[in-house]
């Protein structure tokens, strides 16, 4: 080897060029490259912070979650979700913020995949004025079904808005647990999906996450006291106090998708019918609570790998069109 004229080898290529080639990966392809070395890891990072800031806002999609008890499956109407932002994520790449603070070689895949990106889950008004309606069709409103049909764990989304605390946007699940049952669960789906602009139209919808969460009674138990104890202090001064790693219920193992839940005991309705005396009840009777979804948490790259997958198969789908109409007579 000639040290005057030393060999070339693929470290010798200037960042220029790897950003061009690996552009056009997919980030699927990518993440798997950032084991490769410490060049790799800062390449394929820097390509994934602009795809994130140019898609986590979801400008061309809405994030659409269906959260319902399986004996609602069918009734429980689905929420549209409003971004919140991505915690670690700087908005300018200047490679400052979470991503970038002390690398360290043994973690660098658990950084890029580390990061979550935050929803609010809102009801509109037209769907709370449509639920309102067909509870009305049956001459009751929707809460009595639970009594009426003698179906436990009947939920359903309400807006709070006469609720103190709480603004109007606020989805809300009943959950209740008769005396042999230890836990409800919700069946959770998190959905990206585009919809055609002023209408309900969706032109394309692509699968994020489809599981369940347990609401276990002692979890629901000790976060109804928890939410007790936070109304009594101030929530601007005490904020940090909040923040609990229980309020997360996540959705499965690998943690993609997570709840962030507040707990309260159901208000006692005097207008329903009664089943059980209030001095008859313990802790292993018939329990009932509002479960309030706060924030849906998505890890950002399985986010953005949705966004990507979703935008395959629109160029599939406008490939394979077929456009029938009169033929054109060319002269």
């Amino acid at each position: 080897m000639n040290p005057a004229n030393p060999a070339m080898t693929l470290n010798s290529l200037p960042n220029e060029v790897f950003i061009q080639i690996l552009s056009d990966f997919s980030t699927r392809t990518l993440l798997p490259l950032t084991s490769v070395n410490h060049r790799f890891y800062a390449l394929v990072l820097r390509i994934l912070h602009y795809r994130m800031l140019l898609s986590m806002p979801l400008k061309e999609y809405k994030l659409l979650l269906e959260c319902f008890h399986p004996s609602s499956k069918l009734t429980e109407p689905h929420v549209f979700c409003k971004y919140l932002g991505t915690d670690g994520l700087n908005e300018r790449h200047d490679e400052t913020g979470l991503l970038y603070e002390n690398i360290d070689a043994a973690h660098h895949p658990g950084r890029v995949t580390g990061l979550y990106s935050r929803f609010r889950p809102e009801v509109s008004s037209d769907e709370e004025d449509e639920r309102g309606t067909i509870g009305s069709k049956f001459g009751f409103p929707p809460g009595r079904m639970l009594l009426l049909s003698e179906v436990v764990g009947f939920i359903r989304a309400d807006i709070n808005g006469g609720r103190e605390g709480k603004g109007e946007d606020a989805v809300i699940r009943e959950v209740t647990l008769d005396g042999y049952e230890d836990f409800s669960q919700l069946c959770v789906v998190a959905n990206l999906v585009q919809v055609k602009p002023g209408t309900s139209l969706l032109l394309s919808a692509s699968t994020i996450e489809d599981g369940f969460v347990r609401l276990w009674r002692e979890w629901l138990r000790g976060q109804s006291g928890r939410m007790e104890k936070a109304a009594e202090i101030d929530w601007e001064e005490d904020s940090e106090r909040m923040s609990f790693d229980d309020d997360i219920l996540w959705v499965d193992m690998s943690k993609t998708v997570g709840l962030k839940m507040h707990v309260r005991p159901k208000a006692w309705d005097p207008s329903l019918p009664v089943l059980i005396h209030q001095d008859d009840r313990n802790d292993d009777s018939w329990v009932g609570y509002e479960v309030i979804l706060e924030e849906l948490h998505i890890r950002s790259t399985r986010l953005l790998m949705a966004v990507e997958q979703s935008k395959e198969e629109q160029k599939i789908h406008q490939t394979n069109a077929m456009v029938i109409g009169a033929p054109i007579a060319v002269s």
